[in-house]
């Protein structure tokens, strides 16, 4: 089973960010207080399972005073079984990168962070609206190894247009990224292009023409150099945007792609029994003014067989494991026979490639995954 806590807060909104938060703090003590409130409210969710990993996100967890997060934690150990942990992971941006949050983070237990770099470019940080340049991402890595901190992934943000480089320039920004990450021989990389959401700063200068779109074709030659160069270290892709060391992948975002149950606890945040697909309501004052009152204030959407066949196909073809048939089969009770001719298109597409009982994407048609999982999905 595993744990989700959304922190919503932030210093300044980036410009991609589509993700739930705030940069008004002013409810910031009552919302931790919420978030206790709601682990109490939810602890029958587990069902008395042992937690196999705990995941801060946001939002900016690292954002968070020691305080609140000593008060996080003494709410979660007192009303889930903590004995099985294998990982804990808190996001954190290099300006929170401090040696006594350091500290302070291995006294709590927590053995993973995840460090929003984005790029090395400081051109591109200042378009993105980060809140740091390339010099702090440096400090905080060095910081951070210096700790003895090596569980760490860092998220990289490529195929970018928001400086309207040529081919070559955007590419070679590219390429240096990826040197200086690889410099600090980290075990695990996690690798976004860049998506244009309608209600983001970047889509609203997308719909005003501020912007322009950014090519597929653009795309798909800064993807091939990603998955080349990491490919060459040695990092094996274990999922499309990420990438590890043997025995470095992360386990508390490869439940949501193995279809395993989680929590998520926070404003916006979504839980998944396996049956049901439970998401809060994404506004801080509601979400307090609920939680005060004794309530979770969730949607819950009942899934049908073929919703949650879909979800499956839709996650599981992204990694290398691929999606079980059996495990479909049982789903599904019966399987159409357009799903067995769309696989056998794929198969002949060289996109697909099944052995005894997965199916499993190809790197040739990694690419493409979304639209290989959208052509097997169930009616």
């Amino acid at each position: 089973m595993h744990l989700y806590l959304h922190i919503p807060f932030c210093r300044q909104a980036c410009y991609y960010c589509d993700f739930h938060f705030s940069t008004n703090l002013q409810l910031k003590d009552k919302l931790i207080d919420a978030i206790c409130e709601e682990i109490i409210l939810q602890k029958d969710f587990l069902r008395n399972k042992k937690l196999q990993t705990v995941y801060f996100g946001g939002g900016t967890p690292s954002f968070l005073e020691n305080k609140d997060l000593d008060k996080i934690f003494e709410t979660i150990s007192k009303n889930f079984d903590l004995t099985e942990v294998e990982e804990i992971t808190l996001e954190t941006n290099p300006e929170d990168v401090q040696i006594d949050k350091i500290k302070h983070w291995k006294t709590l237990g927590i053995n993973r962070l995840s460090l929003g770099i984005q790029t090395f470019d400081d051109r591109i940080l200042g378009y993105f609206n980060r809140n740091h340049k390339a010099e702090i991402s440096i400090k905080a890595l060095d910081l951070l190894l210096g700790a003895e901190y090596s569980n760490l992934t860092v998220d990289l943000i490529y195929a970018h247009n928001v400086l309207e480089l040529n081919e070559k320039e955007s590419n070679l920004i590219l390429f240096k990224d990826l040197e200086i990450i690889s410099g600090f021989n980290l075990p695990h990389i996690s690798a976004y292009n860049l998506t244009l959401e309608k209600d983001t700063v970047f889509g609203k200068w997308l719909k005003q023409k501020k912007m322009k779109a950014i090519s597929e074709e653009h795309a798909a030659t800064q993807y091939e150099i990603l998955v080349n160069f990491l490919s060459d270290k040695k990092y094996i892709q274990y999922e499309v945007s990420n990438f590890g060391f043997e025995g470095k992948f992360a386990i508390h975002n490869s439940a949501y792609w193995k279809d395993e149950e989680y929590l998520g606890i926070g404003p916006s945040a979504h839980s998944y029994d396996c049956k049901n697909r439970m998401s809060n309501v994404a506004n801080n004052p509601k979400y307090i003014k609920a939680i005060e009152s004794g309530l979770v204030p969730s949607i819950v959407e009942e899934l049908s067989n073929s919703d949650r066949i879909n979800d499956y196909l839709l996650t599981g073809l992204r990694t290398i494991w691929g999606v079980d048939l059996k495990k479909i089969s049982q789903m599904a009770g019966e399987i159409p026979q357009t799903f067995w001719d769309n696989i056998s298109l794929l198969k002949n597409k060289n996109w697909i490639a099944q052995e005894a009982e997965t199916i499993s994407i190809t790197s040739e048609g990694r690419i493409f995954s979304d639209r290989i999982a959208s052509d097997l999905f169930f009616d």
